[in-house]
């Protein structure tokens, strides 16, 4: 409540003889609204309405409340009594951005910095606020960095940080969250994003040390808790991801990733029942998002159900057209329901996805399946040659698997080359591999 101090002082002549601003600031600060208004407008009318700190309280316990277009009238009135003054003006821009009128808002903040005697980090990190709402992300980074220089502290860091990575500017990014963590005591949501960008990043040591510090400052950090819980189950810790999940899902109960990661998660347990609750509340949570209708899809068909798996893939193909998993998982539905559109399908994921093995290695079982060996064959050694640019042993291991079959039928499998086929048996089947990258949608 510094803001209100400073207009007072200003305003009011050093709080003279017989002043009662100091009163209107502490029942202010103490969320006394009621007797605040109440002597605002004593005020009022004992100086004809001639108050200027009056009508800024008024302004400011309206705007608490909601009721912004009446808080942007009571600023006005400061502004007409006192137009050099730039916090009033500041607080207009403020419930304008509230309103959703970034545009005005970005003109009022420009005014109040023309109005400002110095360099105000508060104004150049609102007006980088109302530059990212714009999609202005370039003048947005401009006044992020003005605002940093300006003393902006953790706020003027962490915007500028959030701009670079919207960007596409990862490297400078990472080094403005390193900054701002150098050189303020940053608070957990400012220690959990830069913890999500180290781990996008590729550095989980970082990440998981910076995650770690936002929890333990606020253990019921919504976000670190979420990303904290993508590493645990992508190092296969389930029991540890499922308790980071829970305490995620207790802070934000409606969280559409939480839910569906925790089915995902207890989908890995063989803890069917629950895992679908879970991953159909998190459609319920989100009816638009292709990647929690994808989730349901694929446990859905995991569980034997090809039919119902296939409607809410079909609903995930319809909002992301061109996700091949997600395609991929309609043609192993399809094939399931003896559905000759399973065909398709299966050429639909592979042209959609050329280089990935996954795909190319289920294209290879169902030409098998169809009796189609020689193109089973071919692809085979597609999967071979991209197995060899980028191991996968589990991968790796199906394609032995499905190796050893074609050989059973008499294939000639001396054009494949030797070195890119494991020997080892697979527990599982091509098919359940997509079981591996089943969390890769919903991670943070």
């Amino acid at each position: 409540m510094r803001k209100h101090s400073v207009l007072e002082n200003n305003l009011n002549d050093d709080f003279k003889r017989g002043s009662h601003n100091w009163l209107l600031h502490a029942r202010y600060v103490r969320g006394e609204h009621a007797m605040c208004v109440d002597l605002a407008e004593k005020l009022q009318k004992q100086t004809n309405n001639t108050h200027i700190y009056a009508h800024f309280i008024k302004g400011a316990v309206l705007a608490d409340a909601g009721r912004l277009q009446e808080a942007v009238d009571k600023f006005h009135s400061c502004i007409r009594l006192h137009p050099q003054e730039t916090e009033p003006l500041k607080q207009v821009a403020k419930c304008l951005y509230r309103q959703g009128r970034f545009q005005l808002a970005l003109e009022a903040y420009l005014e109040a910095d023309k109005l400002s005697k110095h360099p105000d980090p508060d104004i150049y990190c609102a007006l980088a606020e109302c530059a990212w709402s714009l999609g202005d992300a370039e003048h947005g980074i401009e006044w992020a960095r003005a605002g940093e220089s300006a003393g902006g502290g953790e706020r003027a860091g962490a915007l500028l940080a959030k701009l670079l990575q919207a960007v596409g500017d990862q490297t400078g990014a990472l080094a403005a969250y390193d900054y701002a963590l150098s050189t303020h005591a940053c608070g957990a949501d400012t220690l959990a994003s830069a913890g999500a960008l180290c781990l996008k990043a590729g550095d989980p040591r970082r990440a998981f040390q910076l995650l770690g510090e936002a929890l333990s400052q606020q253990p019921m950090q919504h976000a670190a808790a979420l990303t904290l819980a993508a590493m645990l189950l992508q190092h296969r810790d389930v029991d540890a991801g499922l308790a980071r999940l829970k305490a995620a899902l207790s802070a934000h109960p409606t969280c559409v990733a939480a839910h569906s990661n925790l089915g995902l998660a207890l989908l890995t347990k063989k803890k069917f029942v629950a895992a679908l609750t879970c991953l159909q509340r998190s459609v319920w949570a989100a009816p638009l998002s292709s990647r929690a209708a994808h989730n349901l899809g694929y446990a859905l068909l995991m569980c034997k159900r090809p039919a119902s798996a296939f409607c809410r893939l079909a609903s995930s193909a319809a909002l992301h057209p061109t996700q091949q998993y997600t395609v991929l998982l309609i043609a192993i539905a399809l094939e399931r329901l003896g559905d000759s559109r399973a065909e398709a399908a299966y050429m639909r994921a592979a042209s959609l996805a050329p280089e990935d093995p996954l795909v190319r290695l289920n294209l290879a079982g169902r030409h098998g399946r169809a009796g189609r060996l020689m193109d089973a064959l071919e692809e085979a050694r597609v999967v071979a040659e991209l197995l060899h640019r980028a191991p996968d042993a589990q991968l790796a291991s199906s394609l032995a698997t499905l190796m050893g079959l074609l050989r059973d039928a008499g294939v000639n499998l001396s054009e494949l080359p030797s070195n890119s086929v494991m020997a080892e048996q697979p527990t599982n089947t091509n098919e359940d591999t997509q079981a591996t990258t089943g969390l890769g949608p919903d991670e943070v």
